[in-house]
């Protein structure tokens, strides 16, 4: 039985019903930590969801930054987007290799470029595999065409923002990251970074969202582990993570939940375990 309640959510039986759905596009999202020594593209040319797309987070992040995975300005998102040939009235169904880490990512991204027709494979393609479900090799090629994009810039927030705002009553900052690396106690994966945390952060390890099948947890389940953390959904959160990647998918969870008002601070610890 399908139970994600959380709105940004589609079930593997719903996506295979409407796998030729013209109005549908679907992009592999696929992105992995350098240990893992996975390739998201190369998996993808192997086999994927039939009528995919790949998108390539390293490729549509701003390569001026010298932290990983920055936002692009609006008009250069804009100009590389354009190859998925995706219309405004079209919905976009993401998914990733692990079930539930980088697709996020790619939803809001979206979100923060003003497209909400994006949706998430529940279990991804984890999921999708274990279900026998089709799967190819062929890649479509899409006419070009732009999208018009609108920035909005309550979405993300900025290493001054989060300082400026560090122990203001009306803002959280959430940490997706493992309890060890949020407790310093374990090393962080890239070089040159401190270990520890943003001062009066909440730790919610992005793996304590989602289930055994890497699906979402149910709302219910959700709301009893953000009330036993303290987290209050009527204040402005911020997610961070190491950078930017799950900090995604505690953005989609709580607005999920119905949160009023869900940033993502891009540089995340990249930023903050450098410069702090």
């Amino acid at each position: 039985m399908y139970s994600c309640d959380n709105k940004y959510f589609v079930s593997t039986n719903w996506l295979e019903q409407r796998l030729s759905d013209p109005n549908l596009r679907i992009i592999d999202a696929s992105w992995y930590l350098p240990n893992v020594k996975r390739s998201g593209l190369k998996e993808f040319e192997n086999n994927h969801i039939p009528g995919a797309n790949f998108f390539d987070l390293d490729k549509f992040s701003d390569i001026k930054s010298e932290l990983p995975h920055m936002a692009l300005n609006e008009k250069d998102f804009s100009n590389k987007f354009e190859i998925f040939g995706i219309k405004q009235n079209q919905n976009i169904i993401v998914y990733d290799g692990l079930g539930l880490f980088s697709s996020p990512r790619l939803l809001w991204l979206l979100h923060l470029y003003g497209f909400d027709n994006v949706f998430i494979l529940d279990g991804g393609f984890p999921k999708w595999l274990s279900e026998n479900k089709p799967t190819n090799r062929e890649v479509i090629n899409f006419k070009p065409h732009k999208i018009n994009f609108s920035y909005k810039k309550d979405l993300i927030v900025s290493m001054d923002f989060v300082m400026k705002y560090l122990n203001s009553d009306n803002i959280q900052i959430i940490d997706a990251r493992s309890s060890s690396r949020f407790k310093g106690i374990e090393k962080e994966p890239r070089k040159g970074l401190r270990s520890g945390h943003i001062p009066n952060s909440i730790n919610l390890y992005y793996g304590d969202v989602l289930n055994t099948d890497y699906t979402l947890k149910s709302n219910n389940l959700l709301k009893n582990k953000i009330e036993e953390l303290g987290i209050d959904l009527t204040k402005h959160l911020i997610t961070s993570c190491g950078s930017g990647v799950t900090a995604s998918i505690l953005y989609v969870a709580l607005k999920g939940l119905g949160a009023e008002k869900v940033s993502v601070y891009d540089g995340s610890w990249c930023e903050w375990g450098k410069f702090n």
